[in-house]
This record gives structure tokens, sequence and C-alpha cells, in this order.
């Protein structure tokens, strides 16, 4: 998988979210050369984290509600690995996932209780 600029994963993000009925808004919070800080608002009142850094190469998507992450995939100090849901502090060693294909596990996520 290619390291994409910080630009370039915000536009690949958006476009995926306009086409999700799960987001309902987003909030750019830092969008440098290197480094990309977003956050999509789920209507279920969670959100998704998305931290990039080019410099490194480093990806981080997470699922947070009522501020715990409840699910996530990042690249950060494993390699790609899952953070499940039933088990969010878990590493489980995955495949690179794009942005697009993390939204539709939250996607399929945000119809479960949130205690399951």
């Amino acid at each position: 998988m290619a390291v994409l600029t910080p630009r370039e994963l915000l536009e690949q993000v958006v476009t995926a979210c306009q086409g999700s009925p799960a987001v309902g808004a987003y909030a750019v919070r830092t969008l440098t050369p290197d480094v990309l800080s977003v956050r999509f608002f789920i209507v279920d009142g969670s959100f998704i984290e998305v931290l990039h850094n080019a410099a490194t190469a480093k990806t981080a998507y997470a699922l947070v509600r009522e501020a715990l992450r409840v699910y996530g995939k990042d690249n950060t100090r494993l390699g790609w690995h899952e953070h499940p849901y039933a088990s969010p502090s878990t590493h489980v060693p995955c495949e690179p996932v794009t942005f697009a294909e993390f939204l539709r596990d939250v996607e399929r996520l945000s119809s479960l209780p949130a205690d399951s």
C-alpha cells in the first residue's frame, strides 16, 4: 500500500464518508504536509478518529464511543493490526486496510449494541 500525503488521505476519507449513511459530519483537527488528524462523527453519537503521519508512514483508524476506543486498525508499532470490537485492547495482525474498508466495518459494527 502506497504512503499517501495527508491531503490525499483526507480526500479519500471524505469521499468515502460522503456515501455513508452512518457519518453525519467531520472536523479536520490537523492538516500539515506530514500530519492529518480528522474526526468523523457517526450518527449514533460515536466517532471515527483518523490519524496519519506521512513522515513515519503510520496510519490509525479508531471507532470511539464514550471516550473509549471500541474498535480500530492501525500500523503503529507492530505493523498492521486490528483492535477487535470484542476486545479492543488486543492486537491481532491483519492486512493493510484502506479507510473505505474500515468504514464498512464501522457501518456493520454501528448496528450492534454498545455492550456487544
